[in-house]
């Protein structure tokens, strides 16, 4: 299988191209992960019901029995239990970093030690969160694991 990366300026959205003759293991391995990645969850806003793509969500937090995904602009309450959205997505970079909240790894900026070693999260939409110190080996091993599979 070839991978052919093209860039281009001032296009709306990324896109991606399957060319192919038959599906053999090795492309339908590649489109699994890939239809994961592009799911969709529903949910509501003070507007109506919404549908959000699972790779706009910042991070998840439950708040007095409710649950609240975060993207880049807007808080949407999803039907979805914390523990159950991270059973079902871990595997496309949704990690727990306290009893509740979840983030995705691929919203972060930086991390930062902090005081009783904890660790500041910065995420890429200007937010700050806490990841309390006993989710901390957890997050750093799915982060290495993750780190390798780009490799």
């Amino acid at each position: 299988m070839k991978l052919i990366k093209t860039r281009e300026e001032n296009i709306e959205e990324n896109y991606l191209e399957l060319h192919y003759d038959k599906i053999d293991e090795e492309t339908n391995a590649v489109l699994d992960r890939l239809r994961d990645t592009l799911r969709y969850i529903e949910g509501s806003t003070e507007q109506g019901k919404v549908t959000i793509a699972l790779t706009d969500i910042f991070y998840i937090e439950t708040v007095d029995r409710k649950t609240f995904a975060y993207t880049k602009d807007s808080c949407v309450e999803i039907k979805e239990a914390l523990r159950d959205f991270i059973e079902e997505f871990e595997n496309i970079g949704f990690v727990r970093i306290s009893k509740s909240s979840v983030v995705n790894i691929y919203k972060i900026q930086k991390l930062q030690g902090d005081l009783n070693m904890r660790v500041i999260i910065y995420l890429k939409n200007g937010e700050q969160l806490i990841m309390n110190r006993s989710y901390r080996n957890d997050f750093y091993d799915k982060l290495n694991k993750l780190q390798r599979r780009k490799k």
